[in-house]
């Protein structure tokens, strides 16, 4: 019975999300593909919420990162690349996916953060080349040292395993 019921409220939200999106696209002039990606990402994350349910959240959270990295990449805004777009948004919706996890107590999954903040600092940092806060050479040093952070923290990981 309740999954019937879960299965009728899901087919009504992606309903609602799919028919809102056409509907608006009557009157607005919006680019579809962003727009649909952006209206099913929201139902998966409403009935996730509502749900609490992992699997949900995550595709929801996938589809509007997804969805608003296309959408912002396609008008430049800033003047940020598409691509750095989308690694920005997705990055934002795994760290969302981890927090949202937290607060809807769903579970304490740590693994978002992982692919969050690698798509951040990658967006983050081609935008940052462009953008001069640090210092020329501190730069340098960062670009040709910083492979020497991940083995330190390799090193710092390995010892804590070993010891027990």
């Amino acid at each position: 019975m309740a999954r019937s019921r879960s299965s009728a409220l899901f087919l009504a939200l992606v309903l609602m999300a799919v028919g809102g999106v056409l509907l608006a696209a009557r009157w607005v002039q919006i680019d579809l593909a962003p727009a649909l990606l952006l209206g099913l990402g929201l139902a998966f994350a409403i009935l996730a919420i509502f749900q609490r349910s992992t699997g949900g959240l995550i595709a929801g959270l996938l589809l509007l990162g997804t969805g608003t990295g296309i959408a912002l990449g396609r008008t430049a805004r800033l003047g940020i690349p598409a691509t750095n777009w989308l690694f920005l948004s997705l990055g934002l919706a795994f760290v969302a996916m981890y927090l949202l996890g937290l607060l809807l107590r769903t579970g304490k999954h740590w693994w978002p953060l992982v692919p969050g903040m690698t798509l951040l600092l990658l967006g983050g940092a081609q935008y940052a080349s462009r953008v001069d806060l640090v210092p020329q050479g501190v730069q340098t040093l960062l670009r040709t040292w910083w492979p020497a952070g991940l083995v330190l923290a390799g090193a710092i990981l390995l010892l804590r395993a070993l010891r027990g």
